[in-house]
């Protein structure tokens, strides 16, 4: 007989003793199969925008739960092992070699893993599909879940499980090694030492429990402030609960026993006993269980709570399903047309809303803000309380009580946390052609009834304040739709992107859902399903060891039925028992996740407002049935163990079970996905273009693989650095071919990570097909006059293509500019060989960043040894520079530029290297602020060096040296010529192609006015991309060529937008 036929006999032999061992690892396999399917589920795919985002979350998540499954099959294999000790020195008793024992152990260990693997993946194909369907439940998207099988799920999984049974198996060889025979028989009998209470430790653990509970409801209002908070409750609960198992309730076990009266009642002397000396060994198990049940329940209520809280959001951004300023007749009629053609969303109600828009004041500047008055002349949107009730009835939430004609009501701007203390005693006039109105602010409401445009600012006054205002101002009209099943409207909204104009101001509620539901749902879902996962596993730990425990006190049970117990009291007893290990873990848990709750509260304020009862009940009511079903199922097998058969309270365990599988048939069948829509795929494809150039030269362009032999890649260290760059320069003419302004392969990663994250449908634009101005294979101007060199670095992340209209217009008015990319921390890099590279920075914090940067100046560094290698007649980069270039260009005179980390990195490498003579810093902070400024903003710059910036601070300030700690250092250490701009109605991406694409965008498309709002403010398009190419190509000509600026030296009336900061 080989030793694979004694593995076989033992397990069929044994099967009860390898039944709970069995069940643990089949529990692991179907939900990480589960899991990976849904990963790797082409139709979730389909079903989500971003899918590339939904990979890399996949990915984390999968991440974690392969650690978790790690741990848990380890621990229910160490308490198998111990279980077969004996069984292993009976064979070694009867004369087997170790070697065969060991082989014997590790195909027994290896067989369960192939059985448990082909039933799991089966069983985890079946839950698959239900989890599916919950996901694209919580999508709202249209997809059709089938039963697929997916390969690519069951190479993960047969990899990782492998992998894991092959270690498993291998402490099952170890343990005929490991022990002596006489250990190995003696292993079941070896009892508890009965625990020493230490006081001190009990009374440090209600301590540290009070400390940490302490600081979880301390206020906060800075970063430092929160991090401390963080740190001493994690430390605090942590350490607390630790203490709590191994010295508290040991303490209070032992007061109990010391209590005579009740401890010689029945059967509590049987059972106190057995708690005293199974606490000590049970502390750390329960203490893991009560931490993970608490971060499982605060992470699945934070996720209800968003999702949950994303849906109000969008409903208050957009309280109408479509809404516009009215135009002209022909216009209103086309979308009315629209909106009532599409039959699969009858209108429900339509309403047409005068709003009065005035300049105004506050006595409170908060309220009416620099920047709201900067971004528009009539910042403040007022509204009757008669108009305001009567849509509030429309749209289903209450109507407001009568005012006073000399008070007003605020409406809440969207994105900010104001309650009504920050109103109370406030006043806000409302200045008119012929008189201000001052009125008290009596009220406030979060219920809007106009979707959101920014400014944000509007209040609802009396009938008879809103004549008065009226008789001045005439009314902008807003026309609101309500239509059924909103949230699948995108054919309809598609259409209306088709006729709508800057001036209708068209938004819809699909477009600010569809924004960023994908990443609630998410949230919910993959929080949800770790949180799950972790409550059951929790719950099976418990079992395990109770039931490990159990088999080693049965002589126990046996002596106590000989001198008459019964049965009944001896379940009673495991009944009482078992429940205290249950519900300690589970109340210690609970009590944690409520603490912890109340800070995630107040730290997620988009989650402060919201009530979050209904996932909080939802969570712990999941949380206790799932608890309550190991509990009776752990009690059952115990008496079957004690008693040989099982307990009353069986029956209950399979009711609760039967009910939880017909809830779960409920959910399928209920997850209907919603009518198809029409997929995006099909949609025209959505033309871009740049603007022309304004210089006299045609563009041309060359792109170049460089490469660092000398330098290890930070990022990948078993690679050289690689660089991608691009040259544009002054052309002789213009040529056959345009150049592309993204390569096709890094177009496609950019398409589906960027451009879902503004609601734009991947493939919608093809971002490798923008119109450029450039053309390639053509040779260099050289009229007799050099080109200066012009180096630009682009933002975190950002691809250099995003610089082109600034590269383009600096080419056609004589420059050399080179742009680069920098591999790894940009989004997507494209080599000549087709390989794309996309961003693999570790998580952003100080370390990360001052190391990019580091990164970054060496690569300019590096480009800057490369431009003078080429111009020696040596090419290092994969291609010859076009005809001409070489005798064009003049690298004595070198400028630097960039845009956020590019630009910090423009002041840098000033700094470091003396070959560059001028630079600029478009928004850039120099350095992790405030505690790690760069060398450059410590010490500053003796050349020619401009910030621009745009927007404002957290605090309401215009961005500048006056108010940024890091550029105010180097405004005052720098010696050379220095001017900071500021646009403050701008964006942190006015600097980029953004400011000219996204308009483009809301023309073409319905894009939510929040998005272009955050990203490149109000300021007119139009305007400021001339305001930047007129003031940076000004900025080049005065320091690089000599050509004296007017534009410089104060602000122009051509350039409202940009202000001079002194």
């Amino acid at each position: 007989m080989t030793t694979y036929d004694i593995a076989k006999k033992n397990l069929k032999g044994n099967f009860k003793t390898y039944l709970v061992y069995f069940i643990s690892m089949l529990f692991s396999v179907v939900i990480f199969f589960t899991f990976v399917s849904l990963q790797y589920s082409a139709e979730i795919a389909d079903a989500i925008e971003s899918s590339e985002s939904m990979r890399s979350v996949f990915m984390v998540a999968s991440t974690i739960l392969i650690v978790f499954v790690a741990a848990f099959i380890l621990n229910s294999n160490r308490f198998f092992t111990r279980r077969r000790k004996k069984e292993v020195g009976l064979y070694a008793l009867l004369g087997l070699p170790k070697k065969t024992i060991g082989k014997m152990l590790f195909c027994e260990n290896l067989i369960i893993g192939i059985i448990v693997l082909i039933i799991g993946i089966a069983i985890g194909t079946l839950f698959s599909k239900l989890f599916a369907m919950i996901l694209i439940k919580l999508l709202g998207t249209a997809v059709q879940v089938g039963m697929v099988f997916s390969m690519k799920a069951l190479i993960h999984t047969f990899v990782v499980f492998m992998v894991l049974i092959v270690v498993t198996s291998i402490q099952g060889y170890r343990v005929i090694y490991a022990y002596k025979l006489i250990d190995l028989f003696r292993a079941e009998q070896e009892g508890e030492q009965e625990p020493k209470a230490s006081r001190f430790s009990a009374v440090t653990a209600v301590f540290c429990l009070v400390i940490g509970y302490g600081f979880a409801f301390r206020d906060f209002s800075v970063t430092e402030e929160i991090l401390l908070n963080l740190g001493v409750m994690t430390v605090g609960i942590v350490v607390g609960t630790v203490l709590l198992f191994s010295s508290l309730v040991v303490v209070l076990l032992k007061t109990a026993k010391k209590k005579k009266r009740s401890y010689y009642k029945g059967m509590n002397l049987v059972g106190i006993s057995n708690l005293v000396y199974r606490i000590k060994g049970n502390a750390r198990l329960l203490s893991v269980i009560s931490l993970l049940s608490a971060a499982a329940l605060c992470a699945f209520s934070v996720g209800l709570g968003m999702y949950f809280t994303f849906e109000k959001t969008s409903r208050l951004a957009a309280p109408f399903s479509y809404m516009y300023v009215a135009q002209d007749d022909a216009f209103n009629q086309k979308v009315d047309e629209i909106i009532r053609g599409d039959e699969a969303h009858p209108v429900v109600a339509q309403m047409t809303i005068p709003v009065l828009q005035t300049k105004g004041s506050s006595s409170d500047s908060d309220i009416l803000s620099e920047k709201v008055l900067q971004a528009d002349d009539t910042p403040l949107k007022v509204i009757s309380i008669e108009q305001y009730n009567r849509t509030a009835e429309v749209l289903g939430f209450p109507v407001l009580d009568p005012i006073n004609e000399d008070e007003a009501v605020m409406i809440r701007p969207m994105y900010t946390d104001y309650e009504w203390s920050d109103y109370a005693g406030e006043t806000v006039t409302v200045d008119l052609p012929a008189q201000s109105i001052t009125l008290a602010i009596a009220g406030m409401t979060v219920e809007r009834v106009v979707n959101w445009s920014y400014p944000d600012v509007m209040i609802v006054v009396a009938d008879g304040t809103y004549d008065k205002i009226k008789a001045q101002v005439s009314p902008t009209r807003y026309v609101g739709y309500v239509v059924e099943d909103e949230k699948t409207t995108k054919k309809t909204v598609d259409a209306l992107a088709d006729v709508k104009t800057p001036e209708s101001q068209l938004t819809s509620f699909y477009t600010e859902y569809r924004l960023g539901i994908e990443g609630a749902a998410f949230n919910v879902f993959i929080l949800g399903f770790l949180g799950l996962v972790f409550v059951m596993a929790t719950g099976s730990m418990i079992y395990f060891k109770q039931l490990s425990e159990t088999a080693d006190d049965r002589p126990r049970y046996d002596i106590l039925k000989k001198i008459g117990v019964g049965n009944k009291e001896i379940s009673i007893a495991i009944v009482k028992q078992t429940a205290f290990i249950f519900a300690l873990p589970l109340i210690v848990g609970l009590a944690h996740y409520l603490v912890i709750l109340q800070l995630l509260k107040r730290l997620f304020s988009n989650i402060a407002g919201i009530s979050l009862l209904l996932p909080i009940v939802l969570c712990v009511a999941v949380f206790i049935l799932i608890y309550a079903v190991y509990y009776i199922l752990t009690v059952n097998s115990i008496n079957r163990v004690i008693n040989v058969r099982s307990a009353p309270a069986v029956r209950v365990a399979v009711v609760a079970i039967v009910l939880s599988f017909v809830s779960l048939v409920g959910i399928v069948i209920g997850l209907e996905s919603p009518a198809p829509q029409g997929g995006s795929s099909q949609a025209e494809k959505i033309r871009l273009e740049l603007p022309e150039p304004a210089g006299e030269h045609p563009v041309g362009t060359v792109e170049m693989h460089l490469i660092d032999e000398k330098r290890k890649d930070p990022w990948v260290n078993d690679r050289k650095r690689e660089l991608m760059i691009s040259i544009w320069y002054p052309a002789e003419r213009e040529g056959r071919q345009k150049a592309l302004y993204m390569q096709p392969g890094a177009a496609k990663v950019n398409g589906e990570n960027i451009l879902p994250t503004i609601g734009v449908d991947p493939g919608r634009i093809d971002l490798s097909g923008i119109g450029t101005h450039a053309w390639l294979d053509v040779p260099a101007a050289n009229s007799g006059e050099r080109w200066p060199v012009l180096i630009y670095s682009p933002g975190g992340t950002v691809p250099r293509n995003f610089g082109t209209v600034l590269v383009e217009e600096l080419a056609s008015k004589g420059y050399v500019v080179v742009t680069v990319d920098h591999p790894y921390e940009t989004s997507a890099v494209q080599f000549p060989d087709g390989r794309v590279e996309v961003e693999t920075l570790p998580k952003s914090n100080a370390e990360s960043i001052l190391k990019a940067l580091e990164v970054r100046v060496e690569d300019i560094r590096f480009l800057l040894d490369q431009l003078e290698l080429m111009n020696e007649g040596r090419h290092p980069g994969s291609r010859q520079l076009p005809t001409g270039l070489k005798e064009a260009w003049d690298l004595t005179k070198i400028g630097v530029f960039g845009h956020s980390a590019g630009g910090a990195t423009s002041a840098q490498v000033m700094y470091e290297d003396d070959r560059i003579d001028a630079g600029i810093n478009m928004d850039g902070t120099m350095g992790h602020m405030p505690d790690n400024p760069l060398p450059v903003a410590e010490h500053g710059l003796d050349r020619p060096f401009m910030l621009m910036n745009s927007g404002y601070n957290d605090e309401g300030e215009i961005d500048s040296h006056l108010t940024a700690k890091d550029r105010h250092m180097f405004w005052q250490h720098s010696s050379g010529w220095k001017l900071d701009l500021t646009i403050p109605t701008g964006g942190h991406f006015t600097f980029t192609d953004y400011q000219v694409l996204l308009p483009q965008l809301q023309e073409k498309l319905s894009l939510s006015p929040r998005v272009i709002q955050q990203s490149i403010g109000t300021a007119d398009p139009e305007r400021t991309i001339a305001a930047q190419r007129h003031y940076i190509a000004s900025f080049f000509d005065l320091h690089l060529k000599g050509v004296q600026q007017p534009l410089l030296l104060s602000p122009s009336e051509d350039y409202p937008e940009v202000q001079f900061v002194e």
